[in-house]
């Protein structure tokens, strides 16, 4: 599981070196702010990705957990349900 929700996240190249056995999930759902990731730029984040790894080898998650300190992130349960939603639509567009 890598984070790849930022710009300090850096590039996919790490992803040329990830062993032939292994998948990768893409932590490109952001949990610290209620800001909603479009499907269109999932998917353009994980088509960028394929180019260091196939496809069938890749998958999508939020990038940690809702809640990752004691006091948690300013998000709200309705936020974190459209978060998931827009991640089930992404991997439904993506894989089928």
């Amino acid at each position: 599981m890598l984070e790849y929700d930022d710009a300090r996240s850096g590039s996919f190249d790490a992803l040329r070196d990830v062993p032939d056995d292994k998948t990768v999930v893409l932590g490109l759902i952001t949990t610290k702010s209620p800001r909603l990731e479009t499907l269109e730029a999932l998917k353009r984040r994980v088509d960028e990705a394929a180019r260091f790894m196939p496809l069938e080898r890749l998958a999508i998650s939020p990038q940690c957990g809702f809640s990752t300190s004691i006091v948690g992130n300013r998000i709200s349960i309705e936020d974190e349900k459209r978060k998931l939603g827009i991640l089930a639509e992404a991997a439904e567009a993506i894989w089928g």
